[in-house]
């Protein structure tokens, strides 16, 4: 590829950056109609004087369309990237200008997408990050070229950054060039039955619930609008159908996207870097060198936890943190045996601490959950016969709703113990959390920012433990709950965290394995 000197990204990334402000112009419209077309139905004989306010709101609307069209016009014609022998630089020269440069060794990832605007355009867009914490929870840099010109863009990115860091071994980029229907080249992929697989245990109950709420929701509000018991009339029909089928239409989407959106899945490991390609509406391809993973996380949703199911998903900058892509899956969802096998074709630095169990909370910790609890309910059962004194409750209610609190809190403490656990071995911390879906954190203690550790006067007199484990990744995933555990361990996370560089982990790994290849 030649290298380019100064260029701007494919035009049509203004008809992308359109579509927020399509969504708020449409709101606008929406409300419009319900304002006026409601008057111009109902007086028809009074249509003239009604018209003109009703074509003046949509006049209004049309005017916001053509200025928003105007600023990202602007905005893409005064924007520019180049590209120097170790920098990236982004320059924007509107009202007010910026200019932001970024290394190139500090450049965590090197990924492609295409949505399905993009894939009729034959454009892709070229998404970067790095290594920084500010701003671990968005995309660091978008470039959206024609997809021959961004192909070759990201691999003359991924030779200079591995130029940049000349203690890498070198490696090829066929992966990411190979062409979609031949998938003998990968180490892992998922069939038509493993998607189903996948999209089925990845089902979440609270998605089901809303769902099934929604529906119900939907039936309620057209039987009041039948028989004419509709607050606010069409107006009010329509604003609260609208919020229902939102509801439908995101739980819905949950659900489905399992399904659909990890289509021809499949993952390969070619020396230091993982290659991570899906999708089918919207397609995306990862480069992730292994030494930027942060962390391995086990998902398992109920469903997967009745069916002995695990999904394995890496924590890292550049992977999982956009709206629209929070889960960064390595693995889709298959039995522990299945999990265990690939995991040695792509992440074999992991695969010591995947055969570590999470062990349990010691049994010490009812007791620092239950001596609160039972102040609490204490308190709960004054208040109900307080009220019931008053004559606010009945005998019914006031014997029920500490009862109902009494069984939903020891349900969720016998939930939690029997979900959460915490392991401290040799070069891996362990935790897990969760309810009725579990969630197993694996960081090497090298890949750790900090911990933070929490013990309240009774925990001491115990000597429980518990924190919060802290990485550099987006929002969703920089910060994971430590369960109690003995306070004896204490000592040796700190050995571990203060000298760290005697205890590498996977990177220890990985240079062993470098210098076995070089030989």
């Amino acid at each position: 590829m030649k290298t380019p000197i100064r260029f701007r990204n494919h035009i049509s990334i203004v008809a992308e950056r359109m579509v927020r402000g399509l969504v708020f112009l449409g709101a606008l419209l929406i409300g419009n109609l319900s304002q006026n077309l409601p008057d111009l139905l109902e007086d028809a004989g009074h249509i003239l004087e009604n018209l003109p306010a009703f074509l003046g709101g949509l006049a209004g609307i049309f005017l916001l369309f053509l200025l928003l069209l105007g600023w990202q016009l602007l905005i893409w014609s005064k924007t520019y990237i180049s590209i120097s022998e170790n920098t990236l630089v982004i320059e924007q020269n509107t009202m007010n200008r910026k200019k932001n440069t970024f290394a190139l060794d500090s450049i965590s990832n090197v990924n492609t997408e295409q949505n399905l605007f993009e894939m009729l355009l034959g454009t892709s867009k070229i998404k970067l990050d790095t290594n920084s914490l500010s701003t671990a929870n968005k995309t660091d840099v978008q470039i959206l070229l024609k997809t021959r010109d961004a192909q070759e863009l990201r691999n003359y990115l991924n030779a200079r950054i591995r130029q940049a860091a000349p203690d890498t071994l070198p490696a090829s980029d066929a992966p990411a060039n190979v062409p979609e229907d031949d998938l003998t080249l990968y180490d892992s992929r998922a069939d038509f039955s493993d998607i189903m697989t996948h999209g089925f245990f990845s089902i979440s109950l609270f998605s089901i619930l809303i769902l099934a709420l929604s529906i119900a929701g939907a039936i309620f509000s057209v039987r009041e609008f039948l028989i004419g018991e509709t607050a606010g009339g069409v107006a009010g029909f329509l604003g609260s159908f609208l919020v229902i089928f939102g509801l439908f239409a995101s739980s819905f989407y949950s659900i489905a996207r399992g399904f659909i959106q990890y289509y021809s899945f499949r993952a390969k490991r070619n020396a230091d870097r993982l290659y991570i390609q899906y999708g089918l509406l919207r397609k995306v391809a990862y480069t992730v060198p292994v030494d930027k993973i942060q962390a391995l996380k086990l998902n398992q949703t109920f469903l997967a936890r009745l069916g002995g199911r695990y999904m394995a998903e890496i924590i890292n900058v550049g992977m999982g943190d956009d709206e629209n892509d929070r889960n960064s899956y390595l693995i889709l969802y298959c039995k522990k045996e299945a999990l265990q096998e690939k995991l040695r074709l792509l992440l074999p630095e992991f695969s010591e601490a995947l055969e570590t169990e999470v062990q349990k909370q010691p049994a010490k910790v009812w007791a620092v959950w239950l001596i609160p609890f039972c102040i609490t309910e204490s308190l709960i059962c004054f208040s109900a016969w307080c009220l019931y004194w008053f004559q606010i409750l009945t005998f019914f209610w006031c014997a029920a709703l500490p009862a109902l609190f009494a069984g939903l809190g020891i349900l969720l403490m016998l939930l939690r113990y029997l979900s959460s656990g915490c392991t401290l071995n040799e070069n891996f911390l362990l935790c897990a959390s969760g309810y009725l879906e579990i969630r197993t954190t694996i960081a090497a203690y090298p890949k750790i920012q900090y911990v933070e550790l929490k013990q309240n006067p009774l925990a001491a007199l115990l000597r429980l433990q518990k924190g919060q484990l802290h990485l550099l990744a987006g929002a969703g995933n920089q910060t994971h709950s430590l369960p109690y555990f003995s306070s004896e361990k204490t000592a040796f996370l700190k050995e571990r965290l203060l000298h760290r560089q005697k205890y590498p982990g996977y990177t220890g790994l990985m240079k062993e394995q470098k210098g076995e290849n070089h030989d």
